[in-house]
């Protein structure tokens, strides 16, 4: 009973392991492959919360509709993540209203579609701060420290496991050489002579 559990243990500390190597590998191949942004504000919230890592696409500015949510460089290299309010034609060329979900007014003046870097196409809740993390060395020890304890963990477990069955194995020897004395004994005291 006692094996049986230390092994559910251990295969869970398996998975657990193998899912945040996956889990981290894919991330990192998300990130390289897409442009990605970390929302460090809440003005999205709640359809986009604060911590969270965004991947944008690139439609041409005339593909860019009202509800659309885009990335923004602002005049003071500042880069912002709301939604599109409405989109104009003007004589110096489209320009878009845009709000934060959470704020009760558009932003103050209208974005040039040349400031437009690209429209969120994929969201990631909580990843940013794993991004994040991930992109200071401190973050990257932290890391590389964890799956290294998971490793040694799960071997601890192994070598407890594999304990506990030659104790078994020792005590069932034992136990057959006990029987089979026990056997023996009386074929010799019921022996004729």
């Amino acid at each position: 009973m006692v094996i049986a559990a230390i092994v559910l243990v251990r295969r869970v500390l398996i998975g657990a392991w193998i899912l945040v190597l996956v889990g981290l590998i894919s991330l990192a191949v998300f990130t390289r492959l897409n442009t990605t942004f970390i929302i460090r504000g809440g003005s999205m919230e709640p359809a986009i919360p604060l911590g969270s890592l965004v991947s944008l696409d690139f439609p041409p500015a005339n593909a860019i509709r009202a509800g659309d949510v885009v990335t923004i460089t602002a005049e003071n290299g500042v880069v912002i993540t709301h939604r599109v309010v409405r989109a104009v034609e003007l004589p110096e060329g489209r320009l878009f209203e845009v709000k934060g979900d959470a704020n009760s007014a558009p932003d103050p003046t209208l974005v040039p579609a040349r400031a437009v870097v690209g429209r969120v196409a994929v969201h990631l809740p909580v990843a940013g701060y794993l991004v994040a993390m991930l992109a200071s060395v401190a973050g990257v020890i932290s890391l590389l420290a964890l799956l290294a304890s998971g490793l040694l963990t799960i071997w601890l477990i192994e070598e407890f496991e594999a304990e506990l069955i030659d104790e078994r194995i020792r005590r069932e020897r034992r136990a057959q050489e006990v029987r089979g004395a026990a056997a023996g004994g009386r074929s010799r005291h019921g022996a004729i002579a």
